[in-house]
């Protein structure tokens, strides 16, 4: 009884950490020089009002061919981005993104996504506010591999 307590005690601390982590292969230059490609980012999902402007977040991909009302993927295949987090709604809009979003403040629900490399990162200075229910966590640790390291 007790084993089999335990067993289940086990089964539901591995589903909960495995539903809240996020596990992800940094591809793409848009965070240089914070991130390279073949970096290995570990996330974790987080409540809304645990985000921070600074914080580097994984966000969903907006499909072009829909708008984000009528827009979302399979769980299973979602694509992802890696973002910093800009601004929150209330927030003063970034400089780097005024001329797109115009000045005042990020509107409710809406947040601010930049990369670090901005000179060759798709963010919301081309894709405009990111729906803030599509901030699917934060990264808390990143693991740098060598390039000889990197499957190809």
């Amino acid at each position: 009884m007790i084993v089999a307590l335990c067993a289940l005690a086990a089964a539901t601390a591995l589903v909960y950490v495995r539903r809240r982590t996020l596990v992800i292969t940094v591809k793409g230059v848009s965070m240089r020089p914070t991130l390279r490609a073949g970096d290995v980012l570990i996330g974790r999902r987080v409540r809304v009002r645990r985000l921070r402007a600074g914080q580097i977040v994984v966000v969903e991909k907006p499909n072009p061919s829909e708008d984000w009302q009528s827009w979302s993927w399979p769980e299973r295949s979602r694509h992802l981005m890696i973002k910093r987090l800009a601004a929150l709604p209330g927030e003063p809009v970034p400089a780097a993104v005024r001329g797109r979003l115009g000045t005042g403040a990020v509107p409710p629900g809406a947040v601010v996504v930049l990369g670090d490399n901005l000179a060759e990162s798709v963010d919301s200075r081309e894709i405009g506010y990111f729906p803030l229910e599509r901030v699917v966590g934060v990264a808390l640790r990143t693991y740098r591999r060598s390039p000889g390291d990197i499957r190809r």
